[in-house]
């Protein structure tokens, strides 16, 4: 009797160790860390042009279509500025909903341009540093051409001239159609893309861009001065450390 007993303890002890948790059902699911998706649109480009001092504002307003019939508008507002040695300054930001007046957009970068040094440095204003590259000045104008393309075929066309901000302006419309295999779509597709040159500024003083992948794009330039901007425009943060990615230089 007493090595039943004893047999008896040593299962119930057994059966206790080997007995299996509940799993707490407070606890959260979990998975490996997701990258995201990231999106941003390039806006206006400014040429390094001599002689041809100004400041204003851009203004950016991205309107995109969503699946299930809704609307989704972004925006933002960004300083750019060219001064008569031809560098040029240029703020990066965020972009928020527009229909929000009152939201400042984030700074995320300045960019200036030195054509006779031959270098872009880029600033990161949270991390207080700037990168400097080579950079190569983009010309003026570009022409615009009708005929074949590698995806499909573009059409241009004269829109005339009229005032832009008090500044005469070229208006040009390319049609862009794209063979839908060549950009992986089930069917061609159709880009529209308008500008507005100012010859005296050598920039777009506005773009307006309709892509039915990305929604309808419109850039408009406001505030212009053709006054000599502030000088500190141009010059680099102060404190900022400086990383040189010209090589030897």
């Amino acid at each position: 009797m007493r090595g039943l007993r004893e047999l008896g303890v040593i299962c119930a002890f057994t059966a206790l160790v080997t007995m299996p948790r509940p799993v707490s059902t407070q606890q959260a699911p979990i998975h490996a860390p997701d990258g995201g998706t990231r999106q941003m649109i390039v806006s206006i480009a400014v040429p390094s042009i001599p002689d041809s001092p100004f400041s204003a504002t851009v203004n950016t307003e991205w309107t995109r279509y969503l699946d299930d019939g809704s609307t989704l508008v972004l925006g933002n507002h960004r300083t750019i500025a060219r001064d008569g040695q031809g560098r040029v300054f240029q703020e990066r930001r965020g972009l928020a909903p527009v229909s929000d007046a009152a939201q400042a957009t984030r700074l995320t970068m300045i960019e200036i341009a030195d054509p006779a040094a031959q270098q872009i440095a880029r600033c990161v204003p949270d991390r207080t540093q700037c990168e400097l590259q080579f950079y190569r000045s983009l010309p003026a104008a570009v022409p615009s051409r009708t005929g074949a393309m590698p995806r499909g075929a573009m059409k241009s066309e004269s829109l005339g001239t009229q005032t832009v901000e008090g500044f005469d302006a070229v208006g040009t419309r390319e049609t862009t159609t794209l063979a839908g295999a060549a950009v992986g779509a089930d069917r061609s597709l159709t880009v529209t893309r308008e500008f507005w040159y100012s010859p005296r500024l050598a920039i777009n003083l506005s773009t307006k861009r309709t892509d039915p992948r990305s929604g309808i794009e419109l850039f408009t330039v406001t505030d212009i001065r053709t006054s000599e901007p502030d000088p500190s425009l141009f010059q680099l943060p102060k404190g900022a450390r400086v990383i040189d990615h010209r090589g030897g230089r």
